[in-house]
This record gives structure tokens, C-alpha cells and sequence, in this order.
């Protein structure tokens, strides 16, 4: 086909803007000017409509100005309902690159009143030139850029910059732009509708950026219209939802409907390992992940009965048996999660065990203080225990071994509830207290306790705990034999002789070795039993102010 010489299309672009002046975009126009319009046509291949108002942005801007719709209705001399007609003409060419597009702040917030056109650079280069036209360089070269515009048309929107109806069409023209993206191919597949795309882009997005997502926050996001927003997140919590029907999302329920967290499933996430996304950099996790080869290998004495416990644990913990030992349990119908309740005096070396399982059995560590997870906001610490869970879900889904969820101090949660009252705190205690009996109800992971008022258990979890150890103070023969292993220069009499004085539990003899260590390197002092005699009158005057006045709980 011949090219189109600039000359012709200059004087085509010419022709439509001083014959498009005071023409009220009326039809006959268009019918007048039907060669100049074709000639454009063909050069841009656009429809009619949308040559006519590249000819006219094309002419206004070499008169030094950008466009906006205000401009374009004074030239045409038109109703500002006309040109609202061919909104989607504006969006195609903004799409397609012919013009760009940005946002004045001299007008008032009205939906595309503030949009100011240019022609892109390279067309009017291409004209000048006596260039064919040129193929656009897309503005998206992967799927984490057509994310993040989606993400930033929620946000215009949320802005009030376009409407509901605006973020609809532009959200479908970019997914129909880049359709190729193997992401966008298995999401096309599902045959979702718009608002469940939108919802589903974004959670992806705000996953990929390691953000949490609130269901609520995200309707707000590119829903104008609050009873829209409350219909959606109705047919949401009962299960009316394309999305959850389909597996690719779950909702983490709250005290409060608007804190209604919702999270990606397992079938999203290996969905999008698929797509090439990866969401969960193991190289990033979050500071209370313990990793085996960080734990220090130490040698665990307690007693026979002790020992047995821990043996039959850790075996089951060990990779092949947790396997055969879960699939067991579910063909038997059987809860196959395996929780463990260690509990004992301060000191009696629990926190210790868990490390130290943890690292024979090659598994990582989710630790969790929960005395820290307790907030001072009424309605938050539900929030935050629940959470805990599904973190540790996610963590389970990209890890190689089931982790091991680690609840530190779980004196505060596992104690006897109290009866109901009006008091903000104790009903703020059961119902976390329920959260987590509905949680290891269901529990399919590794989950182990450390408490030291056992005693004060409540009934409803003991069942939950399928291993309860109990650690007693070490007896004269474990507490020598602990000695000879912390301080094996000691000679079994004087190990025997310590033992026999004090009363201490392993965490009290680590206090002194601890002592002896920087006497020695402070003094340049060899550790001796008279040093040892010492810090140990030390140690024991400090338990006994330790038991004067208020106790820590």
C-alpha cells in the first residue's frame, strides 16, 4: 500500500480542525469530512471519531498547549454531554499510546475533567518525518507493572479521579492489551467477573508487595457506591463468591467485619508459581523464624522418664515417621496435626528442647512470645493471635518440612477461662482462648507449647495436646550429671557435691557457668570450685529477692 505522504496528512489534520470548529460533533460532520477522516484512519487505523480528535489535539498542541476535555468542548462548540459520548475514544488512544495523558489540579474532582491530552512524541516525529506510523513501545513489559496499574486505577478511583464504570473499562483494556502474560491467561480461565478480577489483582499485588489485605479497604478501592461494597462482602462471608468457590482466596474472620482479612490459597499460590510470580522470598522471612543450622547442637540431660517423652517426640517429628504418621491418622478419620504441651518450672530446660527438636529433625522454628501478642486495644489481640495462624499456614506452604509453630509462654492463653463479665480484658482472654481451641481443632501442622502453671490448664485444651510433658526439677544425679556436661574439668565428686548444696534448676546452673566464663576471661581467674561456691551463693541470694514482693506471672 502506498505511504501516506505528511503533506497529505498535515493538510488532513488541517482541514478537520478549522471545519471541526462550532461543528457540535454533529453527524453530517462527519459525513462532510469523510476523506480526511478516512486518510487519517488509515494512518493510525482508529475509528473516525478518534482521528478526528487526534487531528484536533494534534493542531492545539503546536499552538503550544496541552488539551483537556474543556478545551476540546469549546472547539467544538458542543453540549459537554457530546463529548462525554466518546469517552471510550479517549481511553482506546491513551491505551494504544497515540496520547498521553495527565492530570491537571486546577479543576474541580469530577471524573475525566482533569485528564489533559498530548499526541505521543513519536506519532508527530512519524508525520514530520514522512514516517510510516510507528508501533508504540508498550508502557508494561511484565506482569508486575500491569499489577501495579491496576493497583494505581484502585487508587484513582479511591481518589474519586475516575469512576466505578472508568476503573471497569480501563481494568478490562489493559487485561485484553496484555493478555498474553501467562498470569492473565489462568485467571481468564476461571471466567471471573470484573469486581472479582479487581479483588483478585489486587490481592496478588499487595501479596507480592508482602502487604496484608483488608476486604473492606480493597472494596473501598473500586467500589463508589457503599451498598455495592455490603452486598460484595455479604455473598463473601457466606461462601457466594466465584473466588472462594474456586479456592483461589480465604478470609481470616474477625471480631469486626471490616477487619476481615483475606489471604491467597494454596491453589493461587501455585497458580501464580506457574505464572513465573514468586510471592514468599525465604530469604525474607520475618525475624522470629529460626533456622536448624542456626541452632547451637547442645546435649539435653534430664530424666529417664524425661528422656522417653522427648525420644518418642522427636522420633515422630523425624521427617518419614511425621509422613506415614499423618497419613495414618487421616485414613483413620484422625485430627493429623501433632501438638505438644511442655511444661515445668522456670528453667527446667523447655524452650531449650524445642530448639533442640527443631534442629534434629531439620525443621525451622516459627517462634511466637505470646505474652507480647497481648495489645492493650480491646479487639486487637484476637486480631493478632488469629493471625498467627494463618502466618504460619503461609510459612507451611513455602517451607520443604513442616515447621514447627513454637507459642512461648503460653501461660496467658492456655489458663483456665473465667466466667463472662463486663470487663473488656477477660473477655478479651477468652475469646482468644476460643480462637486458638477452634485453631488446633483443625491444626494440621507441628505445634508445640512451654508453659509453667501447667496446673492451671483449662480442661478444654488438654485434649487438643497430644503430648503433655512434664519437667520436675532435676534430681541430686541429673543436676550432677548436668554439671559434668556444662563444666566437664570438674571432677565427678565436685559435680556431685554441687548437685548435693543446690537445689538448682539446669537454666539457674547456665546463670553460673555464664559467671565463671567472663570471671575468667575479666580476671584471667581458671574455673574452680571455690569461684563455682561463690557464684552459686550468688545465684541463691538472687532467687531469694526474686521471691520478695510482686511475682511476674
Amino acid at each position: 500500500m502506498e505511504q501516506t505522504s505528511k503533506f497529505k496528512l498535515l493538510d488532513s489534520i488541517g482541514q478537520l480542525y478549522e471545519k471541526s470548529k462550532k461543528c457540535k460533533l454533529k453527524e453530517v460532520f462527519f459525513i462532510e469530512k469523510d476523506t480526511e477522516l478516512s486518510t487519517l484512519s488509515d494512518y493510525f487505523k482508529t475509528s473516525k471519531s478518534q482521528s478526528l480528535f487526534i487531528a484536533t489535539i494534534f493542531a492545539l498542541n503546536y499552538k503550544g498547549d496541552s488539551v483537556d476535555l474543556n478545551d476540546l468542548i469549546k472547539h467544538f462548540d458542543c453540549n459537554p454531554m457530546k463529548i462525554l459520548e466518546f469517552n471510550k475514544d479517549f481511553a482506546d488512544l491513551h491505551t494504544k499510546g497515540i496520547l498521553n495523558k495527565k492530570k491537571s489540579t486546577h479543576r474541580v474532582k469530577v471524573a475525566g475533567a482533569n485528564d489533559q491530552f498530548t499526541v505521543n512524541e513519536s506519532v508527530c516525529e512519524a508525520i514530520l518525518n514522512n514516517d510510516p506510523m510507528p508501533e508504540i513501545q508498550d508502557e508494561i513489559t511484565d506482569i508486575f507493572e500491569l499489577l501495579d496499574e491496576v493497583y494505581q486505577l484502585g487508587q484513582k478511583r479511591d481518589d474519586n479521579d475516575i469512576s466505578t464504570l472508568q476503573l471497569y473499562y480501563y481494568t478490562e483494556q489493559l487485561l485484553e492489551q496484555y493478555g498474553e502474560f501467562i498470569l492473565l491467561q489462568k485467571i481468564k480461565d476461571f471466567e471471573l467477573s470484573i469486581n472479582d478480577k479487581l479483588l483478585y489483582l489486587y490481592l496478588i499485588w499487595k501479596t507480592v508487595t508482602n502487604k496484608e489485605t483488608e476486604v473492606s479497604r480493597a472494596l473501598e478501592g473500586f467500589m463508589d457506591r457503599a451498598t455495592k461494597r455490603v452486598n460484595y462482602m455479604q455473598d463473601l462471608l457466606v461462601g457466594k463468591n466465584a473466588l472462594l468457590q474456586q479456592q483461589l482466596i480465604e478470609l481470616v474472620p474477625s471480631s469486626f467485619l471490616n477487619d476481615t482479612i483475606i489471604k491467597l490459597t494454596s491453589v493461587s499460590n501455585d497458580l501464580l508459581k506457574e505464572s513465573g510470580v514468586a510471592i514468599f522470598n525465604k530469604e525474607k522471612r520475618k525475624e522470629n523464624i529460626i533456622f536448624p543450622k542456626d541452632i547451637i547442637a547442645r546435649k539435653l540431660v534430664f530424666s529417664p522418664s524425661e528422656m522417653k517423652q522427648l525420644y518418642l517426640l522427636k522420633d515422630v517429628l523425624q521427617p518419614i515417621q511425621f509422613q506415614q504418621t499423618q497419613k495414618r491418622l487421616q485414613e483413620k478419620n484422625l485430627p493429623k496435626g501433632i501438638a505438644a504441651l511442655l511444661h515445668g518450672a522456670p528453667g527446667t530446660g523447655k524452650t531449650e528442647v524445642v530448639k533442640q527438636i527443631a534442629k534434629e529433625t531439620n525443621r525451622e522454628l516459627m517462634k511466637v512470645d505470646i505474652s507480647q501478642s497481648k495489645s492493650m486495644w480491646f479487639g486487637e489481640s484476637e486480631k493478632v493471635v488469629k493471625k498467627i495462624f494463618t502466618d504460619y499456614k503461609s510459612f507451611m506452604e513455602g517451607s520443604e518440612e513442616t515447621p514447627i509453630l513454637f507459642l512461648n509462654e503460653a501461660d496467658a492463653i492456655i489458663s483456665k477461662r473465667g466466667a463472662v463479665d463486663k470487663s473488656n480484658t477477660r473477655q478479651t482472654e477468652n475469646a482468644i482462648q476460643n480462637i486458638i481451641l477452634e485453631e488446633l481443632e483443625n491444626f494440621e501442622g507441628i505445634l508445640i507449647a512451654t508453659t509453667n502453671l501447667a496446673d492451671n490448664l483449662d480442661s478444654a485444651f488438654e485434649r487438643r495436646f497430644l503430648f503433655k510433658i512434664l519437667f520436675n526439677l532435676p534430681s541430686n544425679s541429673i543436676r550432677a550429671e548436668i554439671w559434668k556436661t556444662k563444666l566437664p574439668s570438674l571432677s565427678t565428686e565436685d559435680c556431685e557435691f554441687l548437685a548435693g548444696k543446690f537445689n538448682f534448676s539446669g537454666g539457674q546452673i547456665d546463670n553460673i557457668i555464664r559467671k565463671s566464663e567472663i570471671n575468667e576471661i575479666v580476671h584471667g581467674e581458671a574455673v574452680s570450685l571455690e569461684n563455682l561456691l561463690v557464684f552459686c551463693s550468688e545465684e541463691t541470694l538472687v532467687s531469694q529477692r526474686a521471691s520478695i514482693g510482686f511475682m511476674k506471672l
